[in-house]
């Protein structure tokens, strides 16, 4: 393969985790889709299903994960304010340099990491930002041993 086919793929496989990331539920759906399309234009008929099956069964395990953990955490209400805080942070971090952007982003969102609620209530609400990174990075493995 070229070095362009293998930048280019790279891309998308980042945009595939960048998907899981920002797009919870139907964004680890779309990731999954374009990992398969990765696949069928990677391996032929054969190889196809022997790598499509694990990953439909990755994407529907990622996806009912997402769901019991989201259930879960959104019994407190600490969640959105912690995710939309984190989220602004890495969008802020992918446009500025670190440094200007944890600054701007404690001055603009102003939105505490730690809250004063429960320990409990604070763990699960990192939960789904966690999960979501994991999904992310294992889409972009298995992405990457999906073109050996």
């Amino acid at each position: 393969m070229g070095f362009i086919f293998l930048v280019l793929l790279e891309g998308a496989l980042l945009l595939s985790a960048g998907m899981i990331f920002f797009g919870g539920i139907w964004g680890t759906v779309a990731a999954t889709i374009a990992l398969s399309g990765i696949n069928f234009l990677a391996h032929d008929v054969e190889q196809f299903w022997s790598w499509e099956l694990p990953l439909l069964l990755g994407g529907i395990v990622g996806i009912l994960l997402l769901l019991a953990v989201g259930r879960i955490a959104n019994k407190s209400q600490v969640v959105t304010g912690l995710v939309g805080g984190l989220i602004s942070l890495v969008l802020f971090g992918a446009f500025v340099t670190p440094v200007a952007a944890i600054i701007l982003w404690a001055l603009v969102v102003g939105t505490g990491i730690i809250s004063k609620d429960k320990k409990s209530q604070v763990i699960w609400s990192f939960a789904p930002t966690i999960l979501r990174l994991v999904l992310g990075i294992g889409w972009i493995i298995y992405g990457n041993i999906l073109t050996l």
